[in-house]
């Protein structure tokens, strides 16, 4: 994968931009989208281990969608994992959490889609 990556960041030493090293390593050594391979990274997993429960999700900023692509990658994990978990455990799902702009603090925010607020969040994954 041969795709340049834009800084983030002013400086390219920040903490930020230096983890950003395996993407860079991932784009120029392993296979191209064109050969069917795609790469996406996800964002939390989420458990508590004495209630058994778990969850997956993915954080959007600057109200960004999940491509298509990768939505397609997420439903077909959470149908894998839904299949297949210990009786004992609860899958939760996959779920997106969406910020109009980076946080909280400046802008709504919509969990799989929906608006909600910080508490609603916390509700949500405290589980």
């Amino acid at each position: 994968m041969t795709i340049n990556r834009k800084l983030h960041c002013d400086n390219p030493n920040c903490p930020h931009e230096t983890l950003k090293k395996m993407s860079d390593w991932v784009r120029i050594n392993l296979p191209e989208p064109e050969d069917g391979f795609m790469v996406s990274d996800l964002d939390f997993i989420l458990q508590n281990y004495k209630t058994k429960k778990f969850i997956l999700l993915e954080v959007k900023t600057r109200g960004v969608e999940v491509k298509p692509w990768q939505y397609n990658l997420f439903k077909n994990l959470d149908k894998w994992i839904s299949q297949g978990v210990d009786d004992d455990w609860t899958y939760i799902g996959f779920h997106t959490l969406t910020f109009e702009n980076s946080d909280f603090n400046d802008g709504f925010v919509y969990f799989d889609g929906v608006l909600n607020n910080e508490s609603d969040i916390i509700k949500k994954l405290s589980f």
